[in-house]
This record gives structure tokens, sequence and C-alpha cells, in this order.
């Protein structure tokens, strides 16, 4: 981080601004690989490290017992926020629609499963050639819209999400 870098820390949806200076005055101090002790205005706190994905700057802590999402935001995360580009502010789709014209020869879901982002969801033959569909989003699948050895035509129906 530079000497003119701030960075946001956001812990359940609470922001914290966090300057070079106020790094500086933190009174932390690890324990081991995980724990860290802190002290915040003569008040101490245990905090671990339970899960950690720094590509994304995403962290699970648990501070003195209680599970926190945290996330770290850099100036560019918050720029890029503000003028309404972020991937968290996107519109979660509802249903899934089939990206051309195919023969759907494998459903890899079933109603009420719970799948993460690029899952894979329908198998569509299209042009002699297996696509896999993958699911676009972290979501629950409320319905199956097709089956397997339908053909379905660009824009159909194939998966409905519950949102």
């Amino acid at each position: 981080m530079t000497d003119t870098a701030s960075l946001v820390v956001e812990i359940d949806g609470h922001r914290f601004e966090m300057t070079p200076e106020a790094w500086k005055d933190l009174d932390c101090i690890q324990v081991n690989e995980n724990t860290f002790h802190l002290l915040e205005n003569g008040v101490a706190h245990t905090i671990v490290l339970i899960a950690a994905d720094p590509a994304s700057r995403k962290y699970t802590l648990k501070i003195d017992g209680e599970i926190k999402e945290t996330v770290l935001l850099t100036d560019l995360d918050l720029l890029i926020e503000k003028m309404g580009l972020n991937s968290t502010q996107s519109k979660k789709l509802s249903i899934l629609h089939a990206p051309m014209p195919g023969l759907v020869t494998g459903i890899k879901v079933t109603t009420g499963q719970e799948v993460e982002k690029g899952t894979p969801l329908i198998i569509l033959e299209a042009m002699k050639m297996e696509n896999v569909i993958v699911a676009p989003q972290h979501a629950v699948i409320k319905n199956v819209k097709v089956n397997v050895g339908q053909a379905v035509e660009k824009g159909a129906a194939l998966v409905e999400f519950d949102t």
C-alpha cells in the first residue's frame, strides 16, 4: 500500500476507512498463523482468520467469537462502485435463456439445488458440438424448464432461479 492510498474495510455491510495513519495507529499483534490480538481504544479483540480469498479480497473472520464476512475495498473498487459498474450491484437473473438453438442432451441440476457461479446446468448440442450452459451467479434452482431430448430455440427459457 502506498503512503497516499487508503483502504475501506467492509464488515457485515458496515464500512471503515483505513488511512495510512490509521494503520500505523493500530495496536495489533499476531498470536499465531491465523489469530490476531487487536487493542482498540483500550478494548481487546481476538480475530481469527477462518477463510481467505485474496483474489477477491474477501475474508471470513471470527471477531470476539462472532463470524464476520469482510471485504477489502481499494480506491479503484470504490470508483467502480460509484460509477455503478461493480458486479455486486448487477441484477441477478431469474431465468436463464438458451444462448443458441439446439438440442438438450443433458440436465446437470435438480429443483431446489443450490449452485455456485460456473456450475454446469444444461448440456446443449448445437451444430454437432456440446455446449455446457453454466450458472451465471450463485442461486437456487427453482425450476428446470426443459427436458433431455427437447429442441430449443435461441432465447428459450432453460432454468428458473429462486431470487
